[in-house]
């Protein structure tokens, strides 16, 4: 029995001393950066889904970086639907281009900014550079008009990241 307690206070010694070596601010930090956007559900599956958000230097800096990246993938995979679609849907052409054009210009210029953005320290860029994701998402919907968009939950989806990456746009600036 008393062999028992003794091993039992080893390794109750050992947890407390792994513990105070894990990086329990990264943990904190999202939480609190998260909870100071429109959505910081969506905002912390974002994160706890990249291991760069648990590197003890992760910053909001990194914070951003990861969610700017959430925003590539998801334009790479609409840039690819629209393409599909220009083949599947050939009267859909003329819509279809002006998305393609919105979300090149998302890829290639304002995420590319937003990038320049964070690691240049200027804040202000990098929200206008969202600002300008939300606009080419909302210009793609109305390319449609008067029917609706079949890109109107992807771009829901842009709306939400863009609105997040602004969000901790502006906590850099405070």
């Amino acid at each position: 029995m008393a062999k028992t307690i003794q091993n039992g206070a080893i390794i109750f010694i050992f947890v407390l001393t792994i513990a105070a070596f894990l990086p329990l601010g990264t943990s904190d930090l999202m939480e609190t950066t998260c909870q100071k956007t429109r959505n910081p559900e969506l905002c912390e599956y974002i994160l706890r889904h990249d291991p760069r958000s648990y590197e003890p230097n992760a910053d909001l800096k990194v914070l951003t970086l990861v969610v700017i990246d959430s925003l590539i993938s998801k334009t790479d995979y609409t840039l690819k639907a629209i393409k599909q679609m220009l083949i599947d849907r050939p009267e859909l052409k003329i819509p279809l281009d002006e998305c393609g054009n919105q979300f090149a210009l998302i890829r290639n210029f304002y995420i590319r900014d937003a990038i320049v953005a964070v690691n240049s320290g200027n804040p202000k860029l990098g929200e206008d550079m969202m600002f300008s994701v939300n606009d080419a998402a909302h210009l793609c919907d109305a390319a449609f008009k008067p029917n609706p968009s079949p890109f109107v939950n992807i771009n829901a989806i842009f709306y939400d990241i863009a609105d997040i990456t602004s969000a901790m746009f502006t906590q850099m600036q405070m």
